[in-house]
């Protein structure tokens, strides 16, 4: 595993921090009242869910990355890591893709019918 660059370090810990931060007031009361979070969550829920599990999956390879280059982790075990990770991660973000898009298309409608 290469070392990973300034950039790539900052990059991996704002991942890694702020990403598990984003689930959690995601699935707070406080934050879920909020009009639009409540029309996500209450329309499209298969959508709210593959982005929790997108999000946490991008937080998930970021931590191995940074355990890898550390040391906490052995650079083997996080080479291996990194695939079994991303290949979860490419199929949720397929079908993130997919249900944005009949996401989309489904406020387009609406936004043209009351127009």
């Amino acid at each position: 595993m290469q070392p990973l660059g300034t950039f790539d370090l900052y990059l991996n810990f704002a991942a890694a921090i702020g990403m598990p931060l984003i689930i959690i007031a995601n699935l707070m009361p406080s934050v879920r009242n909020n009009a639009r979070n409540t029309f996500l969550w209450r329309e499209h829920p298969a959508f709210m869910r593959v982005s929790m599990v997108v999000i946490g999956l991008l937080a998930l390879w970021s931590m191995v990355r940074l355990a890898g280059h550390f040391g906490l982790m052995s650079a083997s075990t996080a080479e291996w890591a990194v695939p079994v990770i991303g290949i979860p991660f490419l199929i949720a973000a397929v079908a993130e893709i997919w249900l944005g898009l009949r996401l989309l298309r489904q406020w387009l409608a609406a936004r043209s019918g009351t127009a």
